[in-house]
């Protein structure tokens, strides 16, 4: 094969299926430019732009709910994930990677229709999963290996910390593991991948630069008042997990060793705050890696910033997005309360089988694809509404610097980080709605158990 012409070796290579061509960009760096200098791999098959959100409600929590312009909302055919076999298996997804949802012990391939299930987790870590203490994450790279993934459970905190342990535990037991290092090194996650024996694996992860780092303690760490699911992000081989101290613990897949880094200075001043349901922080990625955003409704102000890389671990984060959004919610709430939905709506399981028999619309032909780049720039308003407006942080364009928000629990916008156009999607009518995120489709893959090793 060394021998061959590139043309030849194109022409070659040209011929395997699009599963097997992903992989094959793996096997040499020579082969990965050829393929990708002749664009031989379809791009219509990847995940590479944004055609819809997964949302959840607190009450409705029997199925998750798909916004989507109704022509893409036909281009996902599981987009209402209707296709499950078993009808008591739970459809409320708990994240997103690359086109893969995860769900409670499965995932799923919306645009294929694929599901396959993982074994069910160790029991020793139920104590973790019912106190908020534990981080579960999706990984999956279909340019790296298009039909395995694999399913992170990452301890936040060491068992003992929830509030049944410190309630049966003395105080001087307790201020003792309050003051022990955390994460230790090595540091123990558990994992499942598809590639292996269908089971659970122990993975230890060493520390970045052994004592070159102060370490944490579990005091550091603990955020007790906060509630809310702590997500990880995978970028470029590592996964990206946000504590409970809104520090990110960066685990690299690669290597297996694992760094703690700080959060943005304005974040760690808000860490007192952060508790409060009115500020909240979060942890995505986009056009240039990764980003935190803090959401703080008094005011209400928005922050993101661009976690940037250095060699030797070196890490800094640059403020790119510090605007009032109270000129966002005022056109958010304009635009809904005129009737303005845009070409985005809400579909759930129970509307499937009539949107299949209708034709689209002049107007879903119109949006068949939603265009990012425009919006517009809208005035800025004084003055403050008398009521407080909720805000969701729903992510993160992954191609884009843009980010999307969900004001009032119902209107959906885009917010341009560099140019600051807003645009209008649509209404999402969710009763309390808890959280959503970004779906970018891929058809690449093969979601079943005969992919184990």
């Amino acid at each position: 094969m060394e021998q061959l012409p590139d043309d030849m070796l194109a022409n070659v290579l040209g011929r395997l299926p699009p599963s097997s061509l992903a992989a094959s960009r793996c096997v040499r760096k020579r082969w990965c430019s050829i393929i990708d200098a002749r664009r031989l791999l379809r791009a219509d098959l990847l995940p590479l732009r944004v055609e819809a959100f997964f949302c959840n409600s607190y009450i409705l929590f029997e199925n998750s709910f798909l916004f989507a312009c109704p022509s893409a909302a036909r281009r996902i055919p599981g987009g209402h994930l209707d296709f499950f076999d078993d009808d008591d298996v739970s459809r409320v997804a708990m994240d997103h990677c690359n086109g893969l949802l995860l769900h409670y012990e499965m995932v799923v391939n919306p645009a294929t229709r694929q599901w396959a299930t993982w074994p069910p987790r160790p029991q020793h870590l139920d104590n973790l999963c019912t106190s908020y203490n534990l981080c579960v994450s999706l990984v999956y790279d279909p340019m790296v290996s298009p039909n395995h993934y694999e399913v992170f459970l990452i301890p936040l905190l060491p068992p003992g910390c929830n509030d049944d342990d410190r309630r049966s535990s003395s105080g001087d037991d307790h201020r003792v593991l309050l003051q022990q290092e955390w994460p230790p090194t090595p540091y123990t996650a558990f994992v499942f991948s598809s590639t292996k024996e269908w089971r659970w694996e122990e993975r230890s992860f060493v520390r970045h630069c052994q004592g070159a780092e102060a370490a944490e303690t579990i005091a550091d760490m603990m955020h007790i008042e906060s509630r809310r699911e702590r997500k990880g992000v995978y970028f470029r081989r590592s996964l990206y997990v946000h504590c409970l101290n809104d520090s990110v613990m960066r685990l690299s897949l690669s290597d297996d060793k694992y760094q703690i880094i700080k959060p943005p200075a304005a974040l760690a001043q808000n860490k007192t705050k952060t508790s409060d349901r009115y500020v909240s922080s979060y942890l995505g990625k986009s056009k240039k890696g990764v980003y935190s955003a803090l959401v703080d409704l008094d005011g209400p102000q928005f922050r993101v910033w661009l976690l940037s890389e250095f060699s030797a671990g070196q890490t800094e984060w640059v403020l790119k997005c510090n605007v009032s959004l109270e000129a966002v919610v005022n056109f958010a709430v304009h635009n809904e309360k005129y009737g303005a939905d845009g070409p985005w709506i809400i579909n759930d399981k129970k509307s499937s089988n009539r949107e299949k028999e209708t034709q689209p619309t002049a107007q879903e032909e119109e949006f068949a694809e939603w265009d990012f780049d425009n919006g517009a720039i809208i005035p800025q308003t004084k003055g403050k509404d008398n009521w407080l407006h909720l805000i969701y942080f729903l992510g993160f364009h992954p191609y884009k610097e843009i980010a999307f928000l969900c004001i009032s629990q119902t209107s959906v916008i885009s917010y341009h980080l560099n140019s600051s156009k807003v645009q209008y999607l649509g209404t999402i009518d969710i009763p309390e709605m808890e959280n959503g995120f970004l779906y970018t489709p891929c058809w690449m893959g093969e979601l079943s158990e005969k992919n184990k090793a």
